[in-house]
């Protein structure tokens, strides 16, 4: 399944145009950034970043600021980490015309500038994200294949540059070119795999969620260049709920019949939650058996120190803020037997309850 390239709205035609071509009428040659060997460049990359405000403004709501800044730097950071490249950002001076402002990504080798900083606009402002979740087995692997073909260019071009970089201080001239036996990856389709990956997605949608916080910002435009002259790719603000993304509740982890030692049993009814020992940690956790809460509400079972259940137990998952996953809360489902200790042998007595199958829980009820 071939990846699909970024098309834009031109700003100044009106027409549908790819961002490779976008960027080469802007004057942008897109080979030089990509082939940063044979360009004379510094160890860092330029990046731009221009929030346009309502009514000509040059001021914006600085937590709004702040929030989305570091969702950016975030992101920035883990790109380079997915793509083995570490990064330091640093920031110039901000400008006005709306509120622009200056990043800088500086890098350990130079022939990594280019691949990064062609497809950072096209991350940004591309229309598209792929959940990883609901892709086919087959697009997944797709997707972590092109990601190793991304990454396996790029340190074919760091070994081509320090080829290059020692024959000149020997004073040899190599005219032998290797030879490409298939084109290198666009900008457009790194990008595409980047969104792929679930903290990349996260970053940049926790970034647009921040912009629409304020609402004098009226779109935000990025550009691989500080130069006034580089046409930016512009996303207006009717598009930024586009970019955001629910967060995702993961599918349970489930436990069945394990033992779940009893540290504050719940002996009357309400929502209070139970606490008990869960791999050597005490946990809150909701007792979803209504069977076993009624027994225990009749007090037909008595709890003592050291009481276990013998139940299928459920930890709930979700996404965090960086795309990572937390834990959003344990549940017991259905009670199977109560052992308690016997005097100060702690012999266990087994109480095998007769209970009926109990309801299924009800939605969001954890």
């Amino acid at each position: 399944m071939p990846l699909r390239p970024v098309r834009l709205i031109c700003p100044l035609t009106g027409c549908l145009v790819e961002w490779g071509d976008f960027l080469s009428q802007q004057g942008v040659n897109v080979a030089k950034i990509i082939n940063t060997g044979n360009a004379s460049v510094s160890e860092s990359g330029e990046f731009k970043v221009h929030y346009h405000l309502n009514g000509g403004e040059h001021q914006m709501d600085a937590v709004v600021r702040n929030r989305a800044e570091g969702e950016l730097l975030a992101l920035l950071k883990e790109v380079g980490v997915v793509l083995g490249l570490p990064v330091h950002l640093r920031t110039q001076a901000y400008s006005e015309g709306g509120l622009v402002e200056y990043l800088n990504l500086v890098f350990q080798n130079k022939d990594q500038i280019g691949t990064v900083m062609a497809l950072l606009s096209p991350l940004l402002g591309a229309p598209f994200y792929i959940d990883k979740i609901k892709q086919s087995k087959q697009q997944t692997a797709l997707n972590e294949l092109n990601l190793q073909k991304i990454k396996l260019e790029i340190k074919e071009k760091e070994a081509a540059a320090a080829v290059l970089e020692a024959e000149k201080v020997k004073g040899v001239e190599n005219k032998n070119k290797a030879l490409e036996l298939e084109p290198p990856p666009t900008p457009d389709e790194i990008a595409q795999v980047l969104l792929t990956r679930k903290k990349v997605a996260r970053r940049r949608s926790n970034y647009y969620e921040a912009l629409l916080g304020d609402s004098k910002i009226d779109a935000v435009g990025f550009a691989p260049s500080h130069a006034k002259s580089v046409m930016e790719l512009r996303v207006p603000r009717e598009r930024f709920s586009a970019y955001v993304i629910a967060k995702s509740d993961l599918e349970p982890l489930v436990y069945d019949r394990i033992s779940l030692e009893i540290v504050s049993p719940v002996l009357r009814s309400g929502a209070i939650k139970w606490r008990g020992i869960f791999e050597k940690k005490i946990v809150s956790f909701e007792l979803l058996d209504q069977a076993f809460r009624g027994e225990v509400a009749s007090q037909k079972v008595q709890f003592q120190n050291g009481t276990t259940l013998i139940c299928d137990f459920e930890v709930y998952q979700r996404e965090d803020d960086a795309g990572d996953v937390e834990i959003a809360g344990y549940a017991v489902t259905r009670v199977h037997e109560v052992r308690t200790p016997q005097g100060g042998q702690r012999r266990e007595e087994q109480l095998t309850l007769h209970l009926q199958d109990p309801p299924p829980p009800e939605e969001g009820s954890w």
